[in-house]
Order: C-alpha cells, then sequence, then structure tokens
C-alpha cells in the first residue's frame, strides 16, 4: 500500500522540480512495461497442468518475483543524493546544491504538521485527488478487466491473457509521454482534457458497434489515453507544492482515496452485461 506514496516521495528526493514530471512517467510506465511481461506468463501459468489452481500459480510466481526483487531495495537504493556511494563528491555537491536553491533537500527536512494540514486544508489537493479517483476507476478497465472483455469475444483464456501485452504497451506508451504531451500542451490540464477525450472516444467506439474488433479497437485507445491522468496528479504536485511533507501528503491522498477508484469499476463491470458491458461504459 506504500509502495505508490513512497516511491512518488522517494523521486522527488533526488531530481529538481522541472525534472520530476518526465522521471514521474517513466515511473507510471512501468506499470505497462510490467503488465507487457506478466500478461503473455500468466497466459503460461494459467495453460499449466497443476494440482493449483490458476490463480494460486499466478499468486504464488507473481508473488515470489515481487518478493525477490524487493529484497535487492536496501542494496540497490541510497536514501539520499548526499548519502549516494555511487555519486562522487563534485556529483553530490551539485545535486544539493540545485535542491537548496529550491528547498527541498530531503536528508535535512523534518515532517512538518503545519504542512500535513495544509495538504487537508487545501482544495486543489481535494480536486487532484478526486482526478485520481475517476482516471483509477477509468484504467482499470484494461487491468481488471481487459482479459474479461477480450476473452468474451471468443478468445481463449490463455490468449485473452496473451493478448493483454498489447494493451499494457499501450498503457506504456501513454503514461512515458505525460512530460512531453504537457509540454507541447503548455500545461496539464490541457493534456489531461486531451486524453480524457480520447478515453470518451473509446468508450464511444465500444457502445456505438458490436463489432468485436472494433471493441478491441476500443480497448487499445482507452488503455492508452486513460492512465495519463493518475500520473499528471502526482507530477503536478510534487513540481508545484512547496516543501517535503506537503506534497507528500498530497500523494498519500490520491494513493489512499484516488485509489478507491477501481471499486467503482468492480460494481458497474458486471458479468451479466458480457461482452457489450454497456453499464460499465457508460
Amino acid at each position: 500500500a506504500g509502495y505508490l506514496t513512497g516511491s512518488i516521495y522517494y523521486i522527488s528526493f533526488w531530481y529538481p522540480r522541472h525534472m520530476v514530471r518526465r522521471r514521474m512517467g517513466f515511473f507510471f510506465a512501468s506499470a505497462g512495461l510490467g503488465g507487457i511481461c506478466v500478461g503473455p506468463l500468466c497466459s503460461v501459468l494459467t495453460s499449466m497442468d497443476s494440482k493449483w489452481l490458476p490463480w494460486q500459480r499466478i499468486f504464488v510466481v507473481i508473488g515470489a518475483i515481487s518478493l525477490l526483487w524487493s529484497l535487492l531495495g536496501p542494496f540497490v537504493l541510497a536514501d539520499y543524493p548526499d548519502t549516494a556511494s555511487f555519486l562522487s563528491s563534485d556529483e553530490q555537491q551539485l545535486i544539493l546544491k540545485i535542491m537548496e536553491h529550491q528547498n527541498t533537500v530531503a536528508s535535512t527536512q523534518q515532517v512538518r504538521f503545519v504542512q500535513v494540514k495544509m495538504a487537508l486544508l487545501d482544495f486543489k489537493v481535494w480536486l487532484w485527488t478526486a482526478i485520481d479517483f475517476c482516471a483509477n476507476a477509468a484504467t482499470q478497465v484494461n487491468g481488471m478487466f481487459g482479459p474479461s472483455i477480450i476473452e468474451s469475444h471468443g478468445y481463449s483464456p490463455q490468449t485473452a491473457q496473451a493478448l493483454t501485452a498489447l494493451t499494457n504497451f499501450m498503457a506504456f506508451s501513454g503514461m512515458a509521454s505525460i512530460a512531453y504531451t504537457a509540454r507541447i500542451l503548455r500545461g496539464s490540464s490541457t493534456a489531461i482534457a486531451l486524453s480524457n477525450i480520447l478515453t470518451i472516444c473509446g468508450f464511444l467506439l465500444v457502445l456505438c458497434s458490436s463489432n468485436p474488433s472494433v471493441h478491441i479497437l476500443a480497448l487499445f485507445v482507452f488503455s492508452f489515453a486513460s492512465p495519463q491522468p493518475a500520473a499528471h496528479g502526482p507530477a503536478w504536485q510534487m513540481c508545484n507544492l512547496q516543501g517535503n511533507t506537503k506534497p507528500a501528503m498530497a500523494a498519500a491522498m490520491a494513493s489512499a482515496f484516488g485509489g478507491l477508484g477501481p471499486l467503482a469499476t468492480a460494481f458497474v463491470y458486471r458479468d451479466e452485461d458480457r461482452p457489450q458491458y454497456t453499464r460499465g461504459h457508460l
């Protein structure tokens, strides 16, 4: 539960504000990159003969990979730039000088409860949390229901899992592009509006056609567009909110409350609505 918030906060330790958005985009894009690998792997695991159920095999294998990978953290990740052994003294001083200029040297900052209060009372933080809630709800159409939607058009469960690699590639591309779209469109608000328009177009394609090929195309469209607002919010907060505690609190609120979006998705995408899922798309 703390991984997303902690990672967002950790990225802000290492980069000046104008570089955070691009790094945040690549961080969020890693979820899509993981999906590219995991989709075919799950397809293989579900087709194996075993005394375990398919979901049990997936839980054990994917969980073991995550556990082994996490054990590398204490040995690979340095706490702060000024304590990183892989940086030379000159490099440490250069980073410290840049971070001191914007008052974001994490190793000298303490948790300030006045900034926690400021985050809780800031309407912009709550607006970003609402945006994150809606973005997460839309994103989970691919993450949670992508295989079910593909399977409902006659594909086998193994093929449906494998095809999610393509939808996750679209999600990876969309997330990795957030810094560039925000720069080209001169702001996060315009970039979010464009991604939401593309997401709506994807849903309209599904609602206006019964062709399975159009449905798969629509899944690709909103797999590309729908995750982008969820990445723009934390990036904007880390770039624009002052201090260290307030951005961290804002990221935690977005993760805690915005992360409830998939619950809404689970209630509107019902098995009895297959294969159109009209209620969910609306």
